[in-house]
């Protein structure tokens, strides 16, 4: 379930997360290695998150139509790892500073695509965009 704006989850519904980093090809770049490590980071430090590393969240063709760099799609769950609210696509990552953004992001706890910064919540929005075209 992927919601497109305003679909926070609130803490006390959210136990914590399952976050999907994409390490396919189109999804890798120069900076993908620092980049995931400081995301493993990020949810190590998290209470209740879970980081899972997988191939393209995409598909190819969207993955093909943009310059590569990595996705997260962050899933809101209960205490037994159950969704509970819309997944939110994050990135894609550029840059240290927006690994360290998503994991302030995670750390709010909300999932809410409206608390991330502009860049980072454009993926989601367009694939929003483009499921309802």
């Amino acid at each position: 379930m992927l919601g497109i704006r305003g679909a926070g989850v609130s803490a006390a519904i959210a136990a914590g997360f399952t976050a999907v980093v994409c390490t396919a090809p189109g999804c890798r770049s120069s900076l993908s290695d620092q980049l995931l490590a400081d995301l493993r980071a990020a949810v190590r430090g998290s209470r209740r998150g879970v980081l899972v590393v997988s191939g393209c969240t995409l598909g190819a063709v969207a993955c093909r139509l943009r310059p590569p760099a990595p996705l997260v799609v962050v899933q809101p769950c209960d205490l037994r790892r159950r969704p509970v609210g819309p997944a939110v696509r994050v990135g894609p990552l550029h840059s240290r500073t927006d690994v360290a953004e998503l994991a302030r992001w995670l750390a709010g706890a909300r999932f809410d695509v409206d608390d991330l910064p502009a860049h980072l919540a454009a993926t989601h929005r367009a694939v929003g965009a483009a499921n309802v075209n």
